[in-house]
């Protein structure tokens, strides 16, 4: 007989013990795992997917997640993560009167190439785990409570995978929970991303080099623990910086404390007023010594007086709307005489509430101010500056030609030969004196003036119309996602800035010879805006604008039509005109450039990028208008159109017309 040595002694007993198992019970089937996705191959945007949290007995903090793709596809080798833990202290905990409150726990990042004080572990399949090696109890200026609800923040990106070059984009993600694992019992929801997104594009562009792309994160580490100066607190920061913009939409709080999509907390503005977020705005008071309002040494009385329906009226003016809303002014018809360049215009006052019709607008003792303008040209952006205005506040009308509609002429309006086919553009403008909700004559001591909302409609030759009108290239929406619908008062009464502006700031408006940027010098409304917004203006060097400055799309409105921004720029659109003057302002020269450089021009101003758009047909300072003269024409949208190689969009940060 052949001996076994021990190794296959041991080996034999094995398999005999494995063959006398065949009739055992296999068990229960084990929970499925999770479908692991396959690996990315590229990487233009990150995911991420919280699958489980918890709060150690030892106080450490453990995360499970999922990374993919923009085609759902793991994400794997992911070098560094940086985790943040705040705790919501609830109301009145820290007083009376006072709100929820967040208080920061800790931050740790883990940098799997140089130093990670926790564990990490990278499954290699886009799922990772990790497990903190600080704590929540320490820090000594707040107390961990297990009953308290509970807020981790996870940021990824902002670095580059093992062999890449190519920085992966920053994603936040966060969870809000208790320990038990149970939905919190109270929040603190006030602002979402998206209302902030609205006027600032990308939330990270902020600050801290965006690194943090959600209210969530934000308010995680601005708080009253972390933060050493109390103004830096996330209520008295976003309430101070955004009150220093002075932008008419700062006024309305439901800009930012949106109401759709409803937050758990949207209404906590007016149910718990503070001295630190209302100080920030109403900064001639000084609350504890008493200058400008009844001393408080805290937040408990502040919902005695300020109750929230007071709160919200106030803020929101809900009273000088109900006012506005009893006045309005249309433009009822055109009629317009090319032999004594006049336009008719008859307007219809009432009273939309009631449907009552008013007396002529020289008799209303309310009405502090209207104007009727016009111009004609709406396919070549104008022929002047404008007609001079009419004033029914300060002439009787031509006629009265039906209830509550009256008839006044504006004369001076331009036709150019060959244009008849064309159309014009009348604007109303104007101010009412109101006292809470009521119209009030202007002479009485309690009264304010307030702009109604202006309107732009569109005629032809023959009749009131909107088949001319002039092209879209913003629209009050767009700009009112900053400045409010309506709400930006420049020459004291003009708000429509998608049509009024530019009856006025079109390319009659020239530039300035002498300037060192000519394009940003001119007040055409195209050239001035895009100026005015980069800071390159003249009066605006120190503007802060909110949104990456390449973002076209903040402004520029979107339809099925494409970009508004999309070249080639609209056929007809004259050159930029470029002026210089002597010492008493009498112009001595005029030259042109054209229409896409002179645009383009205001941000890409050096002689490289000049020298490039001659190469495709652009004008600098030339004798004679590049438009209809037979010279030669810019051919821009050749690489700048859309779909071509240098699209204005991609090449701007934007993604591609759909």
């Amino acid at each position: 007989m052949m001996k076994m040595n021990g190794r296959m002694g041991l080996l034999a007993l094995a398999v005999l013990a494995i063959a006398g198992c065949d009739n055992g019970d296999d068990g229960a089937d084990g929970n499925p795992g999770p479908d692991t996705p396959p690996p990315a191959q590229e990487v233009t945007e990150l995911n991420v997917e919280l699958r489980e949290w918890r709060i150690e007995a030892s106080g450490q903090i453990f995360i499970d997640f999922l990374v993919t793709n923009q085609d759902d596809e793991g994400v794997i080798g992911l070098p560094s993560a940086t985790l943040l833990a705040a705790q919501l202290l609830p109301t009145g905990f820290t007083g009376a009167g006072n709100s929820t409150e967040w208080r920061f726990l800790g931050s740790e990042t883990c940098d799997t190439a140089t130093s990670c004080a926790g564990e990490w572990i990278d499954l290699a399949n886009g799922f990772y785990r990790y497990t903190t090696g600080m704590t929540v109890n320490d820090r000594d200026d707040v107390t961990y409570s297990a009953d308290a609800t509970q807020r981790i923040v996870l940021k990824l990106g902002g670095d580059s995978l093992s062999g890449s070059t190519v920085t992966l984009p920053v994603v936040n993600e966060s969870v809000d929970f208790t320990p038990n694992g149970t939905e919190p019992l109270y929040t603190r929801e006030l602002v979402a991303s998206a209302a902030c997104d609205s006027c600032h594009t990308e939330l990270a562009s902020i600050k801290h080099g965006g690194s943090y792309t959600e209210m969530e994160t934000c308010v995680t580490c601005h708080s009253a623990n972390r933060i050493s100066n109390p103004l830096n607190v996330m209520s008295g920061l976003a309430h101070r910086f955004h009150a220093d913009s002075e932008l008419a939409q700062f006024t309305n709080c439901e800009s930012c404390h949106t109401q759709e999509p409803a937050l758990a907390n949207a209404d906590n503005w007016i149910m718990n007023p503070s001295q630190l977020a209302c100080g920030t705005c109403h900064t001639a008071i000084d609350f504890p010594s008493g200058q400008g309002h009844p001393a408080q040494a805290d937040n408990s009385n502040c919902a005695a007086c300020h109750n929230p329906d007071w709160t919200r009226d106030a803020h929101l003016m809900t009273a000088q709307q109900d006012a506005l809303s009893r006045f309005a002014v249309d433009v009822v018809s055109t009629t317009l005489d090319p032999a004594t360049s006049s336009l008719a215009v008859v307007i219809g006052v009432t009273d939309p509430q009631t449907g009552d019709n008013y007396d002529s607008p020289d008799q209303l003792a309310f009405l502090d101010d209207l104007r009727i303008y016009a111009n004609w040209g709406t396919s070549f952006d104008y022929s002047t500056r404008s007609a001079p205005s009419v004033r029914p506040t300060d002439v009787t009308p031509d006629a009265n030609v039906g209830d509550g509609q009256y008839q006044y002429t504006i004369s001076g309006l331009t036709i150019p030969a060959d244009t008849d086919t064309d159309g014009g553009a009348v604007a109303v403008q104007g101010r009412v004196c109101v006292s809470d909700s009521a119209l009030v004559d202007c002479d009485a001591t309690t009264a304010q003036t307030v702009a109604i909302a202006s309107s732009t409609d569109f005629f032809t030759a023959e009749a009131l119309g909107d088949a001319m009108a002039r092209r879209t290239v913003v629209n009050n929406e767009t700009c009112g996602s900053c400045h409010g619908d309506q709400k930006l008062n420049f020459h004291g009464t003009r708000n429509d800035l998608e049509q009024q502006c530019q009856l006025c700031h079109n390319a009659n408006m020239a530039a300035d010879a002498t300037a060192v940027n000519q394009s940003a010098s001119s007040a055409n409304y195209s050239h001035m805006v895009h100026a005015i917004h980069t800071g390159l203006r003249e009066g605006y060097e120190d503007i802060v604008y909110p949104a990456p400055v390449g973002d076209c799309r903040q402004c520029h409105i979107q339809s099925t039509d494409g970009d508004s921004f999309a070249l080639p720029i609209a056929n007809g659109v004259p050159a930029m005109a470029v002026t210089e003057t002597n010492a008493d302002g009498d112009v001595i020269s005029t030259t042109f450039t054209s229409i896409t450089a002179a645009t383009c021009s205001v941000c890409h101003s050096s002689d490289t990028a000049k020298l490039h758009m001659e190469q495709q047909g652009a004008l600098f300072n030339v004798g004679v208008s590049p438009v209809g003269t037979g010279l030669p024409t810019e051919s821009c949208e050749v690489c700048h159109g859309p779909g071509r190689s240098a699209d204005v969009a991609p090449s701007h940060g934007l993604t591609p017309a759909q």
